[in-house]
C-alpha cells in the first residue's frame, strides 16, 4: 500500500474550510484529509467530491449531514466521529479497508464494505452483530455498546478474524465464536452497570491461536477446563467473574506459561 499523505486542517485554528484549503490539497500532493474543530457544526462534507484522489478521511468534529463521506468510492480508510444522525446512503465503497463510526441503521458490512478489514462502532445498539454477516475479510473488530444484552450471532461468518473487542455489552452465548479458527485476541468486557454475561462457555472458544482473553462481569464460565487446552494463550484477565474452586485450580496450573489476572 502506497503511504498516505494527509492535509491536517483543524478550521478553530485554519479558518472555515475554503477554496484556499482545497488549493492546498491539490497543490500539495495529498491524498487524505484530516478534519476537526470545535468552534461550529458544518452544515455538510459536500466539498469532499472536490478533492481528487482522496483515500483517507478522518472527521472529528460536528457535522450536521455527513452523508457525502460514504459516497466517496476512493477510501482506503475512513473515520467519522460528528454526531450525525443521517440515514447512510445506500452506496458501496470497495476500497474501504478501515471504519470508524457511531451506529446508524442500516450498517451491512459485506454488501456496503467488501473488502473491510478493520471495523470500530461506538453507541451500537442492536442486539446481535447481524451487521457482520458475510463480512469474510475482516480482521479486527470494536464494538461499543449501550449497556445491553444480547448475541453474538452474525459473527460466525467472518473467517478472518483475528480480534475481537466488546464493550459494555452482555453477551448470551459464545456459541458463534467456535468457528473463527484464526482469533487471536478476544475481549468480552461488561463492566456493572452493564448487565452480567449470562453464559460465558469456554469450550466454545477456538483453542488453536488465542493468546489474549479478558472477560468482564461473567455470572457464569463454564468448562474452565478448556483454558488448559489452548496452547498459545499467553494473557488472561478475569474481572468480576463468578469461579468455583475447581476452576481457580485451573487457573493455577495456567500461570505457569501465562500471565493470569483474577480481579
Amino acid at each position: 500500500m502506497d503511504e498516505f499523505r494527509i492535509l491536517q486542517w483543524d478550521w478553530s485554528f485554519d479558518g472555515p474550510w475554503s477554496e484556499v484549503a482545497e488549493t492546498k490539497y491539490q497543490e500539495g500532493g495529498f491524498n487524505g484529509l484530516s478534519l476537526s474543530g470545535t468552534s461550529d457544526t458544518l452544515p455538510d462534507l459536500e466539498f469532499l467530491h472536490r478533492l481528487a484522489g482522496l483515500r483517507v478521511l478522518r472527521v472529528q468534529a460536528r457535522v450536521r449531514n455527513d452523508a457525502s463521506a460514504f459516497l466517496l468510492t476512493s477510501l482506503e480508510e475512513l473515520s467519522l466521529v460528528t454526531g450525525s444522525k443521517v440515514p447512510m446512503p445506500g452506496a458501496v465503497q470497495p476500497a474501504l479497508r478501515n471504519l470508524v463510526m457511531a451506529y446508524r441503521p442500516g450498517i451491512e458490512v459485506a454488501s456496503r464494505w467488501p473488502g473491510l478489514e478493520s471495523f470500530r462502532v461506538g453507541m451500537w445498539r442492536d442486539a446481535d452483530l447481524q451487521m457482520l454477516s458475510g463480512a469474510r475479510k475482516l480482521a479486527r473488530f470494536y464494538a461499543e455498546g449501550r449497556r445491553q444484552a444480547g448475541s453474538l450471532e452474525g459473527i460466525e461468518g467472518c473467517i478472518s478474524v483475528e480480534q475481537i473487542i466488546i464493550v459494555d455489552y452482555s453477551i448470551t452465548s459464545t456459541a458463534p465464536l467456535s468457528a473463527l479458527n484464526i482469533l487471536s485476541e478476544l475481549r468480552m468486557m461488561a463492566a456493572p452497570p452493564a448487565p452480567a454475561h449470562e453464559n460465558i462457555n469456554l469450550a466454545d472458544l477456538p483453542n488453536s491461536r488465542l493468546r489474549k482473553l479478558w472477560i468482564s462481569n461473567a455470572s457464569r464460565l463454564d468448562h474452565v477446563e478448556a483454558l488448559v487446552e489452548m496452547p498459545l494463550l499467553r494473557d488472561l484477565r478475569l474481572i468480576g467473574c463468578r469461579l468455583e474452586d475447581a476452576d481457580r485450580s485451573v487457573l493455577d496450573m495456567l500461570s505457569a506459561r501465562a500471565k493470569v489476572d483474577v480481579l
